[in-house]
């Protein structure tokens, strides 16, 4: 079969060029950043970004906040790159003066005039644990301090919280002002790095920089009574430079990796033992495969199969003969299998092939093309990019595949004279295998865009960047589709070229007849009902039946075993990034090859019981169970994702909820395609190889 050579083909080659590419830059690059050197003296600049919250995951823009004091004329907002748009960064320059290594015990900001509204504003923020994103030299974050329970070390979490509530008395107080304690490293003695920036914010209800003392009154937050009545509400800050001897620019990011619950050695540890345990349950399947694989090809030595073990006791008490045997034979299953065409709504199907395809390409190649990215900077910073571009070239390998089935399928159902299949040969139908995913994704991304804008969160993609988007597709995705269709139906042009000529000429006539009859035959109230009970009859030939179910609630679980553990850390540096960031992408690499390789495994142990128990409808929808059972490690991520939700993250508000499962939805939706498409491409492949071996001819 040519469609997994050519497949592995393109993939691999795309891989490498682009893991090539990218290899050289970083390689002519330091790795794509390179330190900024400071003397002293130097200024340096504070970049303000945005407040977050792990309660409502809506995140505001700094500086639209009525509370905190706006940017004067000279600040402009920084360039964000679609990775930040997507995380919801709004980065400004602020009007905080810092000058390298010297120390500023106290200077005021403003005095923020602020209404009532303001101020109810900022009492909601704090009592739902809002915390303030800031940065300093490339994107080094602002941290708060903590000492690890575990090894008594200090350890990063990034930002500082908006304010506090007093648990006493329950009185509100706002964070107006910051210590900045700013790290450096020495090179020489006079260049220089920095390599940690701490913020200690204290509530004070007057201009006075406390410093380290603790004798001064708290600002509280009260709402005035008045409605036309204003607050002032005083900023300050102090700064103080530090020397540290320990850390190196290239590792200033390790405290925030350590989030005081394991520490290194032991999360490190943590991560190989899962490691083991996912190639410990693939070398089970492995043996198992290799059982199955054993067997087929014993019995077609044989010329029989040994399903029944060939015991003459055995055949007597089931009154088996030689001919029954054969005709049961694995091979005459693999046979009927084949060579069956009518698989219930076989187009939908290679739709959700083809866009499983597309992201199981989007996952695969933005994490080999970020794990080739060996600084841990680049890493974080380009997954979502490069998962935005894999998931524009993926509409390639999704035409390709979802057309190249099409017509392997046409093949067949041209041998019985039918056309019912051939609008394959249009340009829409590659375009509409290669570009569907897009599509969809855009649209629910739209609808949810539309409930962020109403709440105006940072995390609203901008109306731009929707502009943006939208062109890509059109003058990107549409016409790699095309190219995929086109180099599928090449490929096939010889076998499918005589099929297609007898049958156009056999039966044109006829389909336009039968459109025609169709047509006016929809148009009445029958027809719609016969049209109703067509597709109920088609979801029944496929649901959910009692052996289907008890299979993928038994073959979901060993995927999910494997990938759970890495599943557990992205959640946490998805919706807790402010005190979790995930960087083992290789851990999360070689655990998803892992997933895919038991998914292959499992897909033949499953095609090898529905042979073996060759049940009359197996026949029919062979296709859509192998699809089910392959895809059935989604519905546990499912679970564990609604868990997730309500019981570790404890969100509030509808629109928060909702946002949350729904993105967490689609990307388990997304998983599930994308296992159950490589699940039915196995499965086929190995059908086709059982039935070559006893009908090559």
């Amino acid at each position: 079969m040519r469609l997994p050579y050519t497949l592995i083909i393109l993939g691999l080659v795309a891989l490498g060029v682009l893991r090539t590419l990218f290899s050289v830059i970083m390689a002519t690059n330091d790795g794509g950043l390179t330190p900024t050197i400071y003397k002293i003296g130097d200024p340096v600049e504070l970049i303000v970004n945005k407040v977050e919250s792990d309660v409502t995951q809506l995140p505001y823009a700094y500086y639209d906040l009525p509370f905190t004091c706006p940017p004067t004329m000279h600040k402009k907002p920084l360039h964000l790159s679609l990775n930040e748009i997507i995380r919801g960064d709004r980065k400004w320059q602020s009007d905080y003066k810092l000058a390298f290594n010297r120390d500023d015990e106290c200077s005021v900001l403003c005095a923020r005039k602020t209404s009532k509204e303001g101020v109810e504003s900022l009492k909601d923020l704090i009592q739902k644990g809002y915390v303030v994103q800031w940065l300093i030299d490339q994107d080094l974050p602002a941290a708060t301090t903590f000492i690890s329970t575990t090894d008594q070390k200090k350890y990063y979490a990034s930002g500082f919280p908006l304010g506090f509530i007093d648990e006493d008395t329950g009185k509100i107080y706002v964070n107006n002002h910051v210590m900045l304690v700013i790290r450096f490293h020495a090179i020489d003695d006079y260049n220089f790095t920095i390599v940690g920036f701490e913020v200690y914010p204290k509530s004070v209800s007057d201009y006075h920089c406390p410093g380290a003392s603790k004798d001064y009154d708290q600002y509280e937050v009260v709402i005035p009574e008045d409605s036309n009545e204003l607050t002032f509400i005083p900023f300050t800050y102090s700064v103080y430079w530090r020397e540290e001897f320990d850390i190196d620019w290239k590792h200033r990011y390790e405290m925030f990796f350590h989030n005081g619950e394991l520490s290194n050695e032991v999360s490190s540890k943590f991560h190989w033992i899962s490691l083991a345990n996912s190639v410990g349950i693939a070398f089970l399947m492995t043996f198992i495969v290799y059982l199955i694989l054993t067997k087929i090809k014993k019995t077609d030595e044989n010329g029989y199969d040994d399903i029944y073990n060939d015991s003459s006791v055995l055949m007597e008490k089931n009154n088996l003969t030689r001919e029954d045997q054969t005709k049961n034979s694995i091979f005459a299953t693999a046979r009927s299998w084949y060579h069956n065409d009518r698989s219930p709504l076989p187009h939908i199907f290679i739709f959700l092939i083809s866009m499983g395809v597309q992201f199981l390409f989007t996952i695969v190649g933005s994490l080999t093309i970020s794990c080739s990215l060996n600084k841990l900077h680049n890493i974080r910073h380009t997954v979502l990019s490069m998962a935005l571009v894999f998931f524009i070239l993926g509409a390639f390998m999704a035409s390709y595949v979802g057309t190249y089935l099409a017509l392997e399928n046409n093949k067949l159902v041209s041998r019985r004279g039918s056309l019912k299949n051939l609008v394959v040969n249009s340009t829409i139908f590659p375009i509409v295998c290669g570009s569907l995913l897009p599509l969809l994704v855009m649209i629910i991304t739209i609808a949810l865009n539309s409930i962020i804008w109403a709440h105006d969160s940072t995390n609203a993609l901008p109306f731009g960047t929707i502009v943006k988007l939208v062109t890509l597709y059109f003058i990107v995705c549409i016409p790699l589709s095309i190219l995929g269709g086109s180099l599928a139906q090449r490929s096939n042009q010889k076998d499918y070229a005589r099929l297609r000529s007898d049958s156009v000429k056999k039966n044109a006539f006829d389909i336009r007849k039968s459109f025609d009859h169709n047509a006016s035959h929809l148009t009445s109230a029958h027809g719609l009902k016969a049209l109703r009970n067509k597709i109920m009859f088609h979801l029944r030939r496929f649901a959910f039946d009692s052996f289907t179910l008890m299979v993928i609630l038994g073959c979901g679980i060993f995927p999910f075993i494997i990938i759970y553990v890495e599943l557990q850390y992205v959640y946490k540096s998805v919706w807790l990034e402010k005190t979790t960031f995930y960087y083992l992408y290789g851990f999360l690499l070689a655990n998803i090859i892992l997933l895919c390789f038991v998914i292959c495994e499992i897909a033949i142990i499953s095609a090898y019981l529905m042979m073996t128990i060759s049940q009359e409808n197996f026949a029919r929808t062979w296709r859509w169970k192998s699809f089910q059972i392959s895809s059935s490690c989604a519905w546990y991520m499912e679970f564990f994702s609604l868990y997730y939700v309500f019981k570790v993250l404890n969100i509030r508000g509808f629109s928060s909820i909702f946002i949350s499962i729904c993105y967490s939805l689609l990307f388990n939706t997304l998983c599930g395609l994308a296992m159950g498409s490589l699940g039915y491409l196995v499965t086929l492949i190995f059908v086709r190889r059982i039935y070559k071996m006893r009908y090559q001819n």
